[in-house]
């Protein structure tokens, strides 16, 4: 705040904001887990509005939409390869794991949030498929 960045400060207290009407509606404090939910759903929300920026070429937007974004990826943890998730996919399926959502399930407890859902649904579909 003090070094006058606002779109960082807006972003920052849109974040706050949704993190406090979490905590009001569980009653209690958010852990650090729920909080990186909230901020990779922020993130998402800015990424959806990008593309509608995109569609409506309106490049105010996208600038905007765009600085939101990778501010709020500053926050995350560093987000798996597609290598990693790859290989770690293979490896389930090869342990006898043979529906998605029992992989998908163990993906999220092997890497938690450093996990790209999107990325692992794909890459399971594909281990998946019949051959």
């Amino acid at each position: 705040m003090k070094s006058g960045d606002k779109p960082r400060t807006m972003t920052i207290r849109g974040v706050l904001s949704e993190i406090s009407r979490v905590e009001k509606d569980v009653r209690r404090d958010a852990n650090e887990a729920e909080i990186v939910q909230i901020i990779k759903r922020e993130r998402a929300r800015r990424a959806e509005a990008l593309e509608f920026a995109k569609k409506a070429n309106r490049a105010d937007l996208i600038e905007q939409n765009e600085t939101e974004a990778n501010i709020l990826a500053g926050y995350l943890p560093p987000e798996l390869s597609p290598d990693e998730v790859s290989a770690a996919v293979t490896e389930i399926v090869a342990g006898g794991t043979n529906q998605m959502g029992a992989v998908m399930k163990a993906l999220r407890e092997r890497f938690g949030a450093r996990l790209d859902g999107r990325l692992a649904s794909d890459l399971v579909k594909q281990a998946l498929a019949p051959k």
